[in-house]
């Protein structure tokens, strides 16, 4: 019985180990956008929802991630093909003293801008870099 519950055991760390390196191995790599600021905010990531970033066949629907009075800070990870530009577009109508925003690659943070404010003006910020290494 013993014996049993031994080789039930291996077989399980086994699968275990299987299935993580499968989802290491997918060829996609993570990108976090991060927004900052003190006021809600505007943001606009071009194409992330699309196939030829994300792989996926999806029908309809926009490809663009495009949102309005989002509480900062704010941050979304996607998974995404190698090789694809990134752009990060953050705006704010009614900012207190900045706005800022960031893209990272696999953890590594790959460009970031921060505006501070000027009386009466609207504040936007904008990063781009791309997926490779």
């Amino acid at each position: 019985m013993a014996c049993l519950a031994i080789a039930v055991a291996l077989l399980a760390g086994c699968s275990d180990n299987g299935d993580t390196k499968k989802a290491d191995d997918d060829g996609m790599v993570t990108v976090e956008f991060k927004v900052t600021g003190d006021s809600p905010a505007s943001v606009y990531v071009p194409g992330i929802n699309s196939s030829l970033y994300t792989g996926a066949k999806k029908s309809g629907g926009d490809a663009d991630l495009d949102l309005e009075n989002v509480k900062t800070p704010w941050s979304k990870k996607f998974k995404v093909k190698p090789g694809r530009s990134l752009s990060l577009q953050a705006g704010s109508a009614e900012p207190k003293k900045e706005i800022g925003c960031q893209i990272f690659v696999n953890g590594k943070l790959k460009d970031e801008e921060t505006k501070k404010n000027k009386p009466g003006s609207t504040l936007t910020a904008g990063c781009s870099s791309t997926t490779s290494g």
